[in-house]
């Protein structure tokens, strides 16, 4: 154990106290510092924490994670295996890092723990994604819901505060969850996630705005989901229709505040035969004057779709819910990430 903390001492050239004991039993951990160690950097403190609490991190077997991101240089999905955030489910990699964290068992958990604790628009600190009640800044957090067209949705919105090099850094992430029929997002082994991502903006950020840094060329558009439909699985749609919601830009003008975003709403419709001709998804989501139309969106046997160049997704769940990305040819900003769930229509296994 001193040799893992003089590791993370090392690689911050910071000096850590012999005198450092950690016990862990579950959740619990006792400390003994001595003065000189009671100095350390909050950070480093952190960053040492999170080294011997990964150092014997377990993981469960994954289920069958899929997905896609706009700019892998900013987000890149698989199934999750980061010391603290890990659990085999749907992970983003965020900023180059080699890690996946666990979504629905990092950012949304702890966003959702701090929210229901202190209220929409808190900060969350260790505590709320179950560190040791460090008093720390991690980041300001938000969670907001939606119903459009027969299908539910719940999204956390997330701004990074303090950088810690250890960690996560999760800058500006929005993630949206596909909902079940009574709003509660699906379970872990079948959740289907999309949102956007944004580098934590330059200098100190505050501890209250609503400013995600979308603005940033940097901004990436993702969506992964467990469950994924694979070319032994993929069944018949007949005019299976969805409701799906766009993520645009949150924080800004037009993508609205964290706690009110401002989407993209519609319906698009599947068909899908084994061996046919003209498997396809046709529909359009809209905001306001702007709409991403799916005509010449074609279902691969494989459980994907796509029209060659913009748009791109998947089945989840036997079909029963989808998402994807738009790239718009103007640039990241109008990139889209979207999902939905079949509200009518017919799928045969």
């Amino acid at each position: 154990m001193a040799a893992t903390l003089r590791a993370v001492a090392a690689a911050t050239s910071k000096n850590v106290p012999d005198v450092f004991l950690l016990v862990f039993r579950k959740k619990q951990a006792v400390f003994n510092l001595n003065q000189e160690g009671m100095k350390m950097k909050k950070s480093t403190l952190a960053l040492a924490i999170m080294a011997l609490v990964g150092s014997g991190a377990a993981f469960a077997a994954s289920p069958n994670v899929q997905g896609g991101s706009s700019n892998p240089a900013g987000v890149v999905v698989g199934s999750s295996n980061y010391s603290l955030f890990g659990g085999g489910n749907s992970g983003v990699a965020l900023d180059g890092a080699g890690s996946y964290i666990d979504l629905a068992g990092g950012p949304i958990k702890g966003s959702n723990t701090a929210i229901a604790a202190r209220g929409d628009g808190t900060i969350m600190k260790p505590a709320d994604i179950g560190m040791l009640p460090l008093p720390i800044n991690i980041a300001q957090v938000w969670n907001a819901t939606d119903s459009s067209n027969g299908a539910n949705f719940a999204i956390n919105s997330i701004r990074q505060i303090t950088q810690i090099s250890l960690a996560p850094q999760f800058g500006g992430l929005v993630i949206g969850q596909v909902a079940n029929a009574s709003g509660a997002p699906l379970a872990v082994g079948s959740g289907v996630y999309f949102g956007e991502w944004a580098p934590r903006a330059a200098g100190t950020p505050p501890n209250n705005s609503t400013d995600l840094n979308m603005g940033s060329a940097s901004r990436t558009v993702w969506y992964v989901g467990d469950n994924a439909v694979t070319n032994t699985n993929m069944p018949t749609a007949i005019n299976a229709t969805y409701g799906v919601v766009g993520i645009n830009g949150v924080g800004t003008a037009a993508g609205g505040t964290p706690d009110n975003p401002n989407l993209y709403k519609g319906t698009l419709t599947a068909s899908y035969v084994t061996g046919g001709l003209n498997n396809n998804i046709s529909g359009v989501i809209s905001r306001g004057s702007s709409s991403i139309d799916f005509a010449g969106t074609s279902i691969t046997n494989s459980g994907a779709f796509g029209n060659g160049g913009t748009i791109e997704g998947r089945f989840y769940n036997g079909a029963e819910a989808l998402a994807g990305i738009y790239t718009g040819a103007a640039g990241a900003a109008d990139d889209v990430a979207f999902g939905g769930s079949k509200v009518s229509g017919t799928i045969t296994p």
